[in-house]
């Protein structure tokens, strides 16, 4: 790939990114992000630590926790209002899966009966039951769950799973742009390229550590292209007055 077509991928529509429809597309616009560059300064604000699994007995009620259970059995009321429910359970114990406005389907699907499944979520205590209500990370690969994930500021109607998934999905096909700054520049940011720099901005591990040598270099870009631009600017506006200066001038002679 040219260095062209990498900019232009960086300054592609939204609507370019795997499951981003229109919908998600104006929310996004709603925060001034227009394109895959913008979203890529949308820092995380925090993090939550899914890495670790629990098991049904150690859990901790109120707190985000991570457990590898199989589906035992579905309860789908025909009351309206009512949530599907499904019995789950590990070799230490039961949970219930809440699901409030979710299709029978839908539920059949995330949690098959028999399978293990790793899940992750609030926990809750009810009815001396520990339930998980509208779980949004089920996968039956657990390695998709058991990871750190960023918590960014959000538009409404975005939740942080599909904000992660665009994030991860933009880092994975990061153009390698070319350098623009000369060996000497480059030692003093321990030489973190651009890409190096943008995929350690968005590393959970990296959030708020601004002294950082990725983090300074991305600052350095900023306040460097920005006295570049205001340089041209200014002599653009130098030649304007010197053109304008000449035809007043002439003008008196005249």
């Amino acid at each position: 790939m040219d260095s062209k077509s990498n900019y232009k991928y960086l300054l592609s529509d939204l609507t370019s990114l795997k499951g981003v429809g229109i919908k998600t597309t104006n929310l996004l616009k709603k925060k001034q992000i227009n394109n895959i560059f913008d979203l890529l300064w949308k820092l995380p604000k925090f993090y939550t630590d899914r890495s670790l699994s629990s098991k049904v007995k150690d859990l901790k009620i109120g707190e985000n926790q991570t457990i590898t259970i199989t589906p035992q059995k579905y309860s789908f009321p025909r009351v309206r209002n009512l949530p599907n429910k499904v019995l789950c359970s590990d070799e230490t114990g039961q949970i219930d899966c809440i699901f409030f406005n979710s299709f029978e389907g839908y539920v059949r699907k995330i949690l098959p009966l028999g399978k293990e499944i790793t899940i992750s979520g609030k926990i809750g205590y009810f009815r001396n039951k520990y339930q998980l209500t509208n779980p949004k990370y089920i996968s039956e690969d657990s390695s998709v769950i058991k990871q750190k994930h960023n918590t960014y500021s959000l538009t409404e109607g975005i939740s942080e799973k599909l904000y992660n998934k665009i994030i991860k999905q933009i880092i994975d096909k990061l153009p390698i742009l070319a350098e623009w700054h000369s060996s000497e520049i480059l030692n003093k940011f321990n030489n973190f390229s651009w890409n190096h720099s943008i995929k350690e901005l968005h590393n959970p591990e990296n959030i708020g550590n601004y002294k950082k040598n990725f983090y300074q270099r991305l600052a350095y870009d900023e306040i460097f292209s920005t006295f570049l631009v205001n340089s041209e600017i200014r002599k653009k506006i130098k030649r304007i007055k010197k053109k304008n200066k000449f035809f007043d001038e002439k003008n008196k002679k005249i």
